[in-house]
This record gives structure tokens, C-alpha cells and sequence, in this order.
């Protein structure tokens, strides 16, 4: 029942930060509107006025024949004003005294003012009506994008990053124990090796130093303790007469930097001998090991792992992991799959992450990535890197690729972080801050 109501609550409040976003995008859209709109309505009317002013026959006629003065688009009141104002000219360079001359050029000049001024001003408004359009569409653009990861967020369970995949409930087969379990359970580290176990089947963890840090925290025993780091590697081992080789590493990992720690550590998973020895211990099947559940949504092994060291940042910085690698359509007809999507603890708003690697990639999929998400995040772009190398590499990519865009940049890196960096400018985790908008 727990579990239920946390299910419940992460989705009601997902559906009110979703429907408080398109509330506020929608309010925002319609007071531009309404700004530009009676900006554009009082130039409008200046220039009716002048050419009431000009021509009183003129627009007594276009009364009469229910097309009046009001109804003209800017261009003919326009026009139709320097007509007027080349024939007041005309007449009094005929029809007036040279002592009043000076007197009528210095109305003309007047009124040529005038009319210059109204003209800069339609004009500024054209710029400021082109502008808010285009700030209109980009929170379209970015509702669209809200609105599917809700959706989506509704219609599918969506677990909160630190529950991960919750074990399902299951009773040992009777008369099945191992032979070799009450053996290892009588062992001397036979509970910190067992509390290696339980976190992995618990939470799905697979990295190295991750595990260790929680086998800490349920112990009550430092993370530096080099037992708890010990009782971990018995387990990649046979141990006969106690247990069979309980836990497995992964081997498709570029062998520079792993270990137990580092920016590539070891990624473990439970044998099948692993995953017996959590039912037999707990009672459950083991959650879907995190490394293996990823894996297929990225492209590269070391893209995984940094995928989750971010999750891992971002959780402790007071994020809820949203969604992973989840396919976007824009409207442009292009699909944006961020790396990362969570819940700002600050604003509750939602924010997509993408997640680089110090790799060469090709410029041109470079720039439309990009490009898209500028769309998706309206100009709202958040990137985690591994190492300050790749930060600076991805803020000059992410600047040619929008030049002449207005945008905010927060990008931040794992090596930083871990020697305790934070902005300068507000303490969050993003190192690298860039308002443009």
C-alpha cells in the first residue's frame, strides 16, 4: 500500500508541475499578446488622427461609405498622409504670403517629424511583434515537449530514481536452499558480503564504489573501510567449501581508469548463483541490474556508467530522476531523446540533461543535436560532462551551433564536482553558467 500511495503522489504531482507549466506559458503568451496589441492599436490611431487632422472631407466620405479611416491598414494612412502633407506644401508655396512662408516650413517640418516618428515606431513595433512571436512559438514548442514526458509519465509506471526497480515479493522454494548457503552463512564476513548482496538485488546498482557507499550507510561504517571493499571482491571469487562466484564484472569496459573507483569503476552484476543467494536471503527477485538496463539506451558502455555517476550527482544535488533516454518528437518532425530528464528541486520545473563524453563525434550530428535541444528546452541547455576538457569542448560546440540564438547554458563535469567545485555563482552543481535570454 506503500508503495501505491508513493506512486500515486509521484504522479499528481507530476500532472500539477505539467499543468502549472502550460498554465504559466499559456498566461505568458496571452499578456504579450495583449501588450503588442495595444502598443500597435495607439500608433494605429496617431495616424488616423493626422489624417483627420489633414483631410476632415476625406474622412467624412470614407465614413459614408462604411469604410472609415479606422479600418485602413498602417501603409495607406500612411501614404495617404505624405500625399497630403506634398499638397499642403503645394498650396503654400502658391497661395501664402512670403511673411508666412516661414511660418507654414516650420508646420511642415513639424508635422514630417511627426510622421518620421510614428513610422520608427510602427517600425519598432514590427520588430518587437517578430520578436514576441518567436519567443511565443519556442514556449509552444516547449509545451509540446512537456506535455509528452507527462503523458508519458501517466500512462507508465515511472520510478523514482533511488527506488529504481523495486524487487517483487517471492517465497524460497521449500527444500531449495544451496548447499553451499548455510556454509557462507556461517562464515566470519558473511554479513558484509550479504549486504553487498541485498543492495544490489535491492536497488539494481552496478557500480563499484556506488555499492560500497551504500553497503556504508546500512552498516553504519565509513565508506573508507577497506573490509567492505574486500568482502565485495570474495564475492567475484570461488570460494570453495563456502560459496560459489557470486557476483560478475563486466568486461566490455576500457580497462584505463577502471577499478574500484575512478571515472570508469568496476561494473558489477549478480550470477545466477548471485541472484539465488538475494531470494534466499530476502525473499525477492533482484531488481534489473542498472548497468544492463541502460546499456541498450546508449551508445557506448562508458556512456552508460557516466549516464549513472549523473543520476548519482544530480540525486544528491536534490534532483527526482524523471526519465532516461526517452524519445521526444518535436515539432519540426526531428526526435529528441535527452540523456536525462528531472525535476529542478528549486523551481519544479523540469529540465533535460545531456550527458558527454571527452570523444570526437561528427560536427554536423553535433549541431543539430543542438538544435534540437534548444527546441525542446526552450533555450534552456543542461549538459554533464566528464571532465573539464569536455566542458569547454561542448560550450564552444553548443555556441557555433546556436550563434545568433539567445539561450541559457548550465553545463557542469564529474571530475569537478568529485573534487567539491560548485558555482560560483549560486552553489549548485552547474559549473558554467551563461544567461543569453
Amino acid at each position: 500500500m506503500v508503495e501505491v500511495s508513493l506512486e500515486e503522489f509521484q504522479r499528481s504531482q507530476s500532472v500539477r508541475i505539467a499543468q502549472d507549466i502550460i498554465g504559466q506559458s499559456e498566461e505568458q503568451e496571452q499578456k504579450m499578446q495583449s501588450h503588442w496589441e495595444k502598443t500597435w492599436l495607439k500608433a494605429h490611431q496617431h495616424l488616423v488622427a493626422l489624417l483627420r487632422f489633414l483631410d476632415k472631407d476625406y474622412d467624412d466620405a470614407c465614413d459614408k461609405s462604411n469604410h472609415p479611416l479606422d479600418r485602413f491598414n498602417d501603409e495607406d494612412l500612411s501614404y495617404l498622409i505624405h500625399v497630403r502633407v506634398r499638397g499642403l506644401v503645394a498650396d503654400v508655396k502658391q497661395k501664402t504670403k512670403p511673411s508666412q512662408e516661414a511660418e507654414l516650413q516650420r508646420q511642415v517640418q513639424d508635422l514630417t517629424r511627426k510622421i518620421a516618428a510614428l513610422e520608427r515606431k510602427n517600425m519598432e513595433l514590427g520588430d518587437e511583434n517578430k520578436r514576441l512571436q518567436a519567443e511565443i512559438a519556442g514556449l509552444n514548442a516547449h509545451l509540446v515537449v512537456v506535455r509528452q514526458v507527462n503523458q508519458k509519465s501517466s500512462n507508465q509506471e515511472m520510478h523514482d530514481y533511488q527506488v529504481r526497480d523495486t524487487p517483487q515479493t517471492v517465497r524460497p522454494p521449500e527444500g531449495q536452499i544451496p548447499d553451499w548457503f548455510n556454509s557462507w552463512k556461517a562464515s566470519k564476513a558473511f554479513e558484509k558480503m550479504a549486504m553487498a548482496i541485498r543492495v544490489m538485488g535491492d536497488t539494481g546498482m552496478a557500480l563499484r564504489p556506488s555499492i560500497i557507499k551504500e553497503m556504508a550507510r546500512r552498516l553504519s561504517l565509513s565508506a573508507e573501510n577497506n573490509s567492505l571493499d574486500d568482502a565485495l571482491s570474495r564475492l567475484l571469487e570461488e570460494e570453495v567449501d563456502l560459496h560459489p562466484v557470486l557476483l560478475e564484472k563486466e568486461n566490455a569496459i576500457a580497462s584505463e581508469g577502471a577499478g574500484s573507483g575512478g571515472n570508469l569503476p568496476d561494473v558489477v552484476r549478480l550470477t545466477v548463483e548471485g541472484n539465488v543467494a538475494y531470494s534466499t536471503l530476502s525473499g525477492k527477485v533482484a531488481a534489473l541490474n542498472e548497468f544492463d538496463r541502460l546499456l541498450r539506451l546508449h551508445s557506448t558502455p562508458e556512456h552508460t556508467i557516466l549516464n549513472i555517476q549523473a543520476c548519482e550527482v544530480l540525486v544528491e544535488a536534490g534532483y527526482r530522476i524523471k526519465g532516461q533516454a526517452q524519445a521526444i518528437q518535436l515539432s519540426n518532425g526531428s526526435t529528441y531523446i535527452p540523456d536525462i530528464i528531472a525535476i529542478d528541486p528549486a523551481s519544479g520545473e523540469l529540465v533535460f540533461i545531456e550527458v558527454e563524453r571527452d570523444v570526437h563525434k561528427d560536427p554536423a550530428a553535433r549541431k543539430q543535436k543542438w538544435m534540437n535541444c534548444f527546441e525542446a528546452t526552450n533555450g534552456n541547455l543542461y549538459v554533464f560532462c566528464d571532465n573539464l576538457t569536455c566542458e569547454r569542448a561542448v560550450l564552444s560546440d553548443m555556441n557555433l551551433a546556436l550563434s545568433g540564438l539567445r539561450f541559457n547554458s548550465y553545463l557542469t563535469n564529474l571530475h569537478g564536482i568529485r573534487n567539491g567545485k560548485c558555482s560560483r555563482k549560486d552553489g549548485s552543481i552547474w559549473l558554467t553558467m551563461s544567461r543569453g535570454k
